[in-house]
C-alpha cells in the first residue's frame, strides 16, 4: 500500500550537516556534548534526586565518557538527538535536552531532559 504524504523529513537530513548550537534567547545554550563535559555530568549523577527520576547510574567519568560518544553518535545516525544544556555566558553544564527514538519520515520523537542540582528552579528544564 502506498503513503499519500512524503516524509516530514527526509532521511539524511540531519547527517548531512554538523549538529548545530542553538541560543536559546533566554541565556541558555542547546550545544554538542563533548568529551570534556564528562566530570560535570558525572558530578550529576551523584545527586540522589537524579537517581530518582533517571535509569542509569554513573560509576565513573569513563563510563560517560562512553555516553558522551554515544550521544555524539546519535546525531549522523538520526536515531537520537542530545543537547548539553549549558549557561550562555560562562558554558557551565546545566543540563542535558534530547530528542529519543527519532523518527524522521513521521517527524516524531521522545523528548528527555534532566537538570544539575544547581540549575532546578531556574527554569532550565
Amino acid at each position: 500500500m502506498p503513503y499519500l504524504t512524503r516524509p516530514v523529513l527526509p532521511a539524511g537530513t540531519l547527517s548531512r550537516s554538523p549538529q548545530p548550537a542553538i541560543p536559546t534567547g533566554d541565556g541558555l545554550l542547546l550545544r554538542p556534548w563533548r568529551a570534556e563535559d564528562a566530570p560535570a555530568v558525572h558530578a550529576a549523577f551523584q545527586d540522589p534526586v537524579m537517581h530518582q527520576w533517571h535509569i542509569r547510574a554513573a560509576d565513573s567519568e569513563e563510563e560517560v565518557r562512553g555516553w558522551i560518544s554515544e550521544w555524539q553518535r546519535g546525531w549522523e545516525a538520526e536515531r537520537d538527538v542530545q543537547w548539553a544544556v549549558a549557561d550562555a555566558a560562562d558554558d557551565r553544564l546545566l543540563g542535558r535536552v534530547a530528542l529519543r527514538q527519532v523518527q524522521l519520515g513521521d517527524g516524531v520523537a521522545e523528548v528527555a531532559y534532566w537538570t544539575t542540582a544547581a540549575a532546578r528552579g531556574r527554569g532550565v528544564a
